[in-house]
C-alpha cells in the first residue's frame, strides 16, 4: 500500500481529482492529515475555496475527519506548556524516589479511546516525547495496541505539523521504533510531513533497534523517494548498519559503497560480522546480473569477487566458477587483470589449465604485448613475490598478497607454457621506457628495474639479445632529479658488455650514435642526460679490458670533447644529482682530474655562473671565433679591454667545450695544427714556447697557465695510468714489490722535475720582460706568474724547494716573497741548501734568506740565521781567495741587514764581517754600510717568537 510512488507524487501536486481517481481508500487514509492540512489552508489564495472544497469532499468520506479536524483546531501553544509543565513535575518525582509516578497516565492509555482529543494529544506527546527507556511498559501499553495505530498516528502528524520546532526528533523515532507497529507509524510521518523525510531516515539509521523494521522502513522510503537513495545508503555504509539493504538495493549508483565497504579492513570486517552464506552468494548471483544488464564491469566483478575469496574465506559454488571462467576468458577481459584474478584465486586454474594456456598464449606472442604482462612473466620466472603482489595489487585496486602454496602450481604452468626464458628476454628488448623518468616517481617497479635484473642474471648474454639501443633511449628521456635505478642500469649493462664468463657479450652503446645526439641542437639544454653518458663513458672505461677497451680509448676522448666537463663538476654539487654523485666523482677524479680546476669557477663573472647565462654565452661565442681572434692578436695585437673580453668568453666557452678549447688554443699558440692533447700532455712546458710579445697582454697569460696547470694535472695522471699498467696484481715477490717502490719515485721525480721545469721557464720570462718593459707591465705580469708559482707551491710544496735548489735569477726573490705567500717555507730547507759542495747554490741560499727572513722575521728565521752566520764564518776559512771575494760581494747584504732585522744579533754580524774583511783584505773605503745604529744594541727590536 505505502509502496505506490503515486502517493507521493499526488500529494505534492494537490490535484484533487487524480487522488480521487489514482488512490484507494487506504492510501488515502494514511495521508489524510496531510490532506486535511492542504484542505484547510495550505492551497494557493486564487484557488482556495475550489480546492479545499474538493479536498475536504474526498477526505469526507472518511468518519475521521471529523477527528482529524478537531485535532487541527487545539490550542497547540497552551498544549505544549502543559506537556513541559507535567515533564518537570514527573522528573523531580522520579529524583525523589517515589514510586508508582506512572500509574496516572497508565489509568489515561488504558481509557486512551475514549479521551477528549486534547487528552489524546497530551498522552501522546508526555509518552512519546520524553525518554522512556525505564518506562517500555508506557511505550507497549499505547503503540502495540492495534486499536490505537490509526489515532496515535494521527496525533503524530497533527503534534509534528504544529510543534515540530518543540521536541526532540530522536527520541520520538527510538520510541516508535520499539513498537511492532513502527513501520506503520514513520511511514505514515514520512508520507503527512515529507519535509521532514531525510530527517527521519537519518534518525532511523542511527537508532540500533529493531532492524528489521528499519530495513522496511528504509526500503519504502526510496521506492517512494528514489532520488535520495544514494544519500540513504551512504549514511548506512557511515553507521555501518543495514549491511542487507545496501545489497539489496545495489546497482550501478551504488556499487562504490559496496567497493569501500570490501576494501577497508575495519569495514570488512562489519561485512564478515553480517556475512552469512546465502547473503553472499546473492550478491555474487546480483552481480552477474548486474554486469549482464551493463550496470557493472567486469574489473568491479573480479575486484568484488577476489576480496570475498581472499579476506571473507568464500568458496565459489560450480556455477560461479562457470561463470568466472566465461568472463575471464572472454574476448573483451583485460588479460592482465584476469592473470592477476587468477593468481589471487588459483582454484580456478584446475581442471581448466588448457583453456587458459590457450587464452594466454595469442596474447604473449603478440607484438604489442602490454609491458605488465612482461613483468608478471619475469616475476613468476624469478619467482619473486613481492612486486608481483605489488602489480597485482595495482592493477585489482586493492592490497593482497598471493599465497605461495596454491600459486606453486599455476607458476610452474605458466613458466613452463607461456612465460619461457627466451620468450620473455626477447620481449623485454621491446618495452616500453619511461618518459620524463626521475626520483619523484612513485612507482616501486619500472621498466628498467626488469632490464637490470636480466643484465644482472646475465640473461640478455645467454639469449643474445641486445639491450643497449634500449638503455640509450632510456638514459635519453631521463630528467632531474636522476632516479637511482640509473646508476644501477649502467653498471648493470658495462658488466654484461666487459663480464668474461660469457662466450657473447652486449655491444656498447654505439659511439657514432653517441656524437651524432652530442653535436645535435637538441642536445644542448639536456644536461641531466650529458651526466648520465659521462657516466657510462667512464664506468665503461673503467672496467673495460683487451679489445673493448682499445677500442674505447680511441673514441672516447673525442666524446669527452664534446662534453661540458667544467660545468657538468660544477652541476654535479647539486642536489639532483645525488644518486649519481658519489661513483661520477670518484670516477671523474680517477680519470679526468684535470677537469676539477677551482680557479675556473673563479674566473667566471657572477652573472655568468648561472646556467642560462652560461648557455647564452656558449651560443654567443663559439671555439672557432676564439681561436680567430687569438690568431689576429699574435699577428696584429689587440688592446688591453679587447684583451680582457677575450679572456672572459674564454672562460665561458670552456666550461662547454672545455678540452677541445684547450687543445684548439694550444694549437694557435704554437703554430701547429698537427698538435694533440695527448702531445701536450706527454709534454706540458712545450705550451710555453708560444711568441715572446704575448707576455704584454697578462689576460692572456692567464689563459696559458690555467691550460698550463690542466695539463700538468693530466700529464701526472698520464704518469700515473702507465705505472698502473705495468703492474701486474698476480706477482706479489719482494722483488716485484721493490720494482713498483723504485717505479713510484722515478715517477715522482720526473713529474717533480717537469713542474719545477715549467716554473723556472716563467721567472726567467720574467726575468728577461723586466729589461725592455716598463714598471707597471711589469708589476702586472708578475702579478699572474707569481699567482700561478703561488698555486704551484701549495698544491706540491716539494717543488718550491727543487726550484730554489735549481736556482733562478737573484732580482726574481725579492719579487716572489712578496707576491707568493706560500715562499715562507723556504725557510725549512735553507740549512740544506746552505750545507751542499755547491757555491752557487750556498750564495743563491744566503740571497734567498736575507730578503726572506727581513719579510718574515720570525722563529724559525731566526734560528736558520744563526746557523747561516756560522756557516758564512766557515766558508770564509774555507774558500780561495777568487771565490772568497765572489762569494762576499754578492752575500755582504746579509751581515750588514740582519743587524737590523735581528738586533740580538748585531755583534755576531759585526764579528763575521770582521773576519770577511781581513779575509778578503778589504780596505774601509770598500766596506759596505752597516744598517744599524748604537741605540739598537742597547733597544734591540721585539722580534716575533
Amino acid at each position: 500500500m505505502f509502496d505506490d510512488i503515486n502517493l507521493v507524487y499526488l500529494l505534492s501536486s494537490t490535484n484533487p481529482n487524480e487522488i480521487a481517481q489514482k488512490l484507494n481508500d487506504q492510501q488515502i487514509r494514511s495521508i489524510l492529515p496531510s490532506l486535511t492540512w492542504l484542505g484547510l489552508q495550505q492551497c494557493p489564495k486564487n484557488h482556495r475555496l475550489t480546492i479545499s472544497a474538493q479536498i475536504l469532499q474526498i477526505v469526507s468520506r472518511f468518519h475521521d475527519m471529523d477527528t482529524i479536524i478537531e485535532l487541527f483546531e487545539i490550542d497547540f501553544h497552551a498544549l505544549n506548556l502543559e506537556v513541559k509543565r507535567l515533564q518537570k513535575i514527573k522528573q523531580k518525582v522520579s529524583e525523589g524516589g517515589q514510586q508508582n509516578s506512572n500509574a496516572l497516565i497508565n489509568q489515561e492509555i488504558i481509557a486512551f479511546e475514549q479521551a477528549t482529543i486534547r487528552d489524546r494529544c497530551r498522552i501522546v506527546a508526555q509518552i512519546l516525547f520524553d525518554d522512556h527507556e525505564k518506562d517500555q511498559q508506557l511505550l507497549t501499553s499505547l503503540l502495540n495496541e492495534s486499536n490505537h495505530v490509526q489515532i496515535v498516528g494521527d496525533v503524530l502528524c497533527v503534534l509534528l505539523l504544529h510543534l515540530s520546532h518543540s521536541f526532540k526528533f530522536d527520541i520520538l523515532i527510538s520510541n516508535l521504533l520499539h513498537s511492532k507497529y513502527a513501520y506503520d507509524y514513520l511511514i505514515r510521518l514520512i508520507l503527512n510531513i515529507p519535509t521532514l523525510k531525510l530527517t527521519f531516515a537519518e534518525l532511523i539509521i542511527r537508532c540500533p533497534t529493531n532492524d528489521d523494521s528499519r530495513y522496511h522502513i528504509l526500503r519504502t522510503l526510496i521506492k517512494l523517494y528514489p532520488i535520495h537513495k544514494l544519500h540513504v545508503l551512504r549514511l548506512c555504509h557511515q553507521r555501518q548498519t543495514l549491511l542487507s539493504l545496501i545489497l539489496d538495493l545495489l546497482d550501478h549508483s551504488t556499487m562504490n559503497i559496496l567497493l569501500q565497504i570490501l576494501s577497508n579492513p575495519k569495514q570488512r570486517a562489519w561485512f564478515k560480522k553480517c556475512q552469512t552464506e546465502e547473503l553472499v552468494h546473492n550478491l555474487i548471483a546480483k552481480l552477474f546480473e548486474l554486469h549482464r544488464q551493463q550496470q557493472c564491469s567486469a574489473h568491479t566483478i573480479l575486484k568484488l569477487t577476489a576480496i570475498l575469496h581472499v579476506h571473507c574465506n568464500i568458496k565459489f559454488s560450480f556455477d560461479e566458477v562457470h561463470h568466472l571462467l566465461k568472463l575471464l576468458l572472454s574476448r573483451t577481459m583485460d588479460v592482465i587483470l584476469g592473470l592477476c584474478y587468477l593468481f589471487m584465486v588459483p582454484s580456478l586454474v584446475e581442471h581448466n589449465e588448457q583453456r587458459i594456456i590457450e587464452w594466454l598464449i595469442p596474447t604473449m606472442s603478440s607484438l604489442e604485448t602490454d609491458d605488465r604482462l612482461l613483468m608478471i612473466g619475469l616475476f613468476c620466472m624469478t619467482n619473486y613475490y613481492e612486486p608481483l603482489n605489488a602489480l597485482v595489487s595495482s592493477t585489482l585496486d586493492f592490497p593482497c598478497r598471493i599465497d605461495p602454496g596454491p600459486f606453486h602450481h599455476s607458476r610452474l604452468l605458466l613458466i613452463q607454457r607461456v612465460f619461457t626464458n627466451d620468450l620473455l628476454v626477447q620481449r623485454f628488448a621491446t618495452i616500453q621506457i619511461t618518459p620524463n623518468l626521475n626520483s619523484t616517481m612513485t612507482l616501486k617497479h619500472l621498466p628498467a628495474h626488469f632490464i637490470c635484473y636480466l643484465l644482472t642474471k646475465g640473461l640478455c648474454n645467454q639469449h643474445h639479445v641486445e639491450m643497449s639501443p634500449w638503455v640509450w633511449s632510456q638514459l635519453l628521456q631521463c630528467v632531474t632529479p636522476i632516479h637511482p635505478i640509473m646508476l644501477t642500469l649502467i653498471n648493470e649493462l658495462v658488466t654484461a658488455i666487459v663480464d668474461a664468463r660469457y662466450t657473447w657479450h652486449l655491444t656498447p652503446i654505439d659511439n657514432q650514435t653517441i656524437h651524432d645526439y652530442l653535436t645535435s641542437a637538441s642536445s644542448n639544454d639536456r644536461i641531466p642526460t650529458k651526466m648520465l653518458i659521462l657516466l657510462y663513458l667512464l664506468t665503461l672505461n673503467d672496467q673495460a679490458n683487451g679489445e673493448i677497451a682499445t677500442q674505447y680509448q680511441q673514441s672516447a676522448r673525442v666524446l669527452f670533447d664534446l662534453l661540458p666537463l667544467p660545468y657538468l663538476v660544477e652541476q654535479l654539487t647539486g642536489k639532483y644529482y645525488d644518486a649519481i654523485a658519489p661513483q661520477l666523482g670518484r670516477l671523474m677524479m680517477e680519470q679526468l682530474p684535470q677537469i676539477f680546476l677551482a680557479d675556473h669557477a673563479l674566473y667566471l663573472e657572477t652573472e655568468d655562473s648561472q646556467l642560462i647565462s652560461l648557455h647564452h654565452s656558449y651560443k654567443a661565442d663559439t671555439v672557432e671565433s676564439l681561436v680567430d681572434q687569438l690568431k689576429q692578436t699574435l699577428v696584429h695585437g689587440i688592446s688591453r679591454k679587447q684583451a680582457d673580453e677575450w679572456r672572459r668568453r674564454w672562460f665561458r666557452v670552456y666550461a662547454f667545450r672545455g678540452q677541445l678549447l684547450t687543445l684548439k688554443t694550444a694549437q694557435i699558440l704554437l703554430e701547429n695544427n698537427q698538435l694533440t692533447y695527448d702531445d701536450l700532455r706527454a709534454d706540458p712546458h712545450c705550451l710555453l714556447r708560444f711568441p715572446f710579445q704575448l707576455y704584454n697582454y697578462p689576460s692572456v697569460i692567464q689563459i696559458i697557465l690555467f691550460i698550463m696547470r690542466e695539463l700538468l694535472i693530466a700529464s701526472r695522471h698520464c704518469f700515473e695510468q702507465a705505472i698502473k699498467a705495468k703492474q701486474q696484481p698476480s706477482q706479489t715477490t719482494d722483488v716485484i714489490a721493490m720494482q713498483d717502490v723504485k717505479t713510484k719515485q722515478l715517477q715522482e721525480t720526473l713529474i717533480h722535475a717537469q713542474e719545477a721545469l715549467v716554473i723556472q721557464i716563467l721567472l726567467d720570462a720574467l726575468h728577461q720582460y723586466k729589461k725592455t718593459a716598463c714598471i707597471p707591465a711589469y708589476r702586472e705580469l708578475q702579478g699572474v706568474v707569481c699567482s700561478f708559482v703561488h698555486q704551484m707551491f701549495i698544491t706540491n710544496p716539494i717543488l718550491a724547494k727543487l726550484v730554489h735548489f735549481q736556482g733562478y735569477p737573484s732580482d726574481q726573490i725579492k719579487p716572489l716573497i712578496y707576491s707568493v705567500p706560500s715562499m715562507h717555507i723556504c725557510l725549512n730547507f735553507i740549512p740544506q741548501m746552505l750545507a751542499t759542495s755547491e757555491l752557487d747554490t750556498q750564495i743563491f741560499a744566503f740571497e734567498l734568506l736575507t730578503d726572506l727572513s727581513s719579510f718574515y722575521p720570525i722563529r724559525t728565521a731566526l734560528l736558520v740565521v744563526k746557523l747561516a752566520l756560522q756557516v758564512y764564518a766557515t766558508l770564509l776559512r774555507v774558500l780561495s781567495n777568487e771565490d772568497r771575494l765572489r762569494f762576499f760581494s754578492r752575500t755582504y747584504k746579509f751581515l750588514t741587514h740582519m743587524s737590523s732585522t735581528f738586533p740580538p744579533l748585531t755583534q755576531n754580524s759585526v764579528y763575521v764581517l770582521q773576519q770577511a774583511i781581513r779575509a778578503c783584505s778589504l780596505s774601509p773605503s770598500n766596506l759596505p754600510p752597516l744598517k744599524w745604529t748604537s741605540d739598537s744594541l742597547g733597544r734591540p727590536r721585539q722580534i716575533d717568537i
